[in-house]
């Protein structure tokens, strides 16, 4: 699951590459302002390539997923410090979304996720020319899918562990805790970090 490739075609890298490079540049000689409209402009480290994203994707993973303890605020917080979504604030309303109230459904990593794509792709707060951030969240629900089977908490621990918990209420979370499945969850969020910033740098291409 850490080893995902970016579903892209080469051109679309070399341009995706030729960009960000580009906007480093642009940065270092101080001709970026704030005035775009994308916040996702530039992460924090200089990245030569999709794997620099990603790798420090996981690494935002390996040091928070101890301290949020949750796929959906981890998944966030991870997208927001790479991309520069300015949305700390927002990552403590996560801490009711892993698993949708602790209940089994929509994995807090799909959460998480949407939110930073939905920070990404949405202009402004009303905008009468429709919803931006649905064609590329349904894209990312694809991925997501396609790796996991299934974007809900419950399914997506049985593709990992093989085994089908019964998982209803946050009590039930305990035994997860106990049998160790909580093992596979840092995986599971990098990957979904991984399927979001594939989603995201489609947005800084256009």
């Amino acid at each position: 699951m850490n080893n995902f490739c970016s579903p892209r075609c080469s051109s679309n890298c070399s341009r995706r590459r030729f960009f960000l490079r580009s906007m480093v540049t642009l940065a270092g000689l101080g001709l970026l302002g704030k005035s775009t409209s994308l916040r996702a402009i530039i992460p924090r480290n200089i990245i030569n390539n999709d794997e620099d994203i990603f790798s420090e994707l996981d690494s935002q993973v390996d040091t928070y997923f101890p301290k949020f303890r949750t796929c959906s605020q981890t998944s966030f917080y991870a997208l927001n410090n790479v991309f520069h979504l300015e949305g700390d604030q927002v990552a403590r309303s996560l801490a009711a979304m892993p698993g949708v109230a602790s209940r089994g459904e929509t994995c807090g990593a799909v959460s998480g996720s949407l939110l930073a794509i939905a920070l990404v792709y949405e202009e402004s707060l009303f905008d009468e020319e429709g919803k931006k951030s649905l064609e590329p969240s349904f894209r990312f629900c694809e991925l997501f899918e396609k790796e996991f089977g299934s974007t809900r908490c419950r399914d997506v621990i049985f593709h990992v562990t093989g085994k089908r918990y019964e998982i209803t209420q946050p009590e039930d979370y305990n035994t997860l805790r106990q049998e160790g499945a909580y093992v596979h969850c840092a995986d599971v969020v990098k990957s979904a970090t991984h399927f979001a910033a594939s989603v995201i740098l489609e947005k800084q291409e256009t």
